[in-house]
């Protein structure tokens, strides 16, 4: 039980900045599958929350990252990279940095936005590993 508050903590204190720029809300399908938010923080930059299951951790699982974007790398698609953390709870607490890398492309004259985005990383807790995570998502933008 104490784990799973401390997960709602974290994710109630990076709902804070999340909310309060543009907004977008969608999924993603990969590893971890779930709920995805993305709030612009500028023109060229976001961060990106998850919270999922996590299929490799049989855990859920909380991401957030702040990402930079480079526009227009492949035509209408952009480039973002970035780093963040990855939280876990199941048994014990999982705790990681990610490195996401993404492409993102915004379908022509709607809100929504695809990205493809694969993030190598490195968990702490409970022990030391090499993580990789990532997935498909779509997001509808506010």
């Amino acid at each position: 039980m104490k784990k799973i508050l401390v997960s709602l903590f974290v994710l109630i204190i990076l709902s804070v900045g999340v909310f309060s720029a543009p907004l977008g809300i969608g999924a993603k399908i990969g590893e971890p599958s779930g709920l995805y938010i993305r709030s612009y923080t500028g023109l060229r930059s976001f961060v990106g929350v998850t919270a999922a299951w996590s299929f490799s951790h049989d855990s859920f699982s909380i991401q957030a990252d702040y990402n930079a974007v480079s526009p227009n790398v492949f035509g209408d698609v952009d480039f973002s990279y970035g780093g963040g953390i990855h939280v876990g709870v199941k048994d014990d607490l999982d705790l990681g940095i990610r490195f996401p890398l993404a492409l993102n492309f915004v379908i022509p004259e709607t809100p929504v936005l695809t990205f493809l985005e694969i993030a190598p990383g490195f968990m702490f807790l409970p022990s030391t590993a090499f993580d990789l995570s990532g997935g498909l998502g779509i997001v509808y933008i506010f």
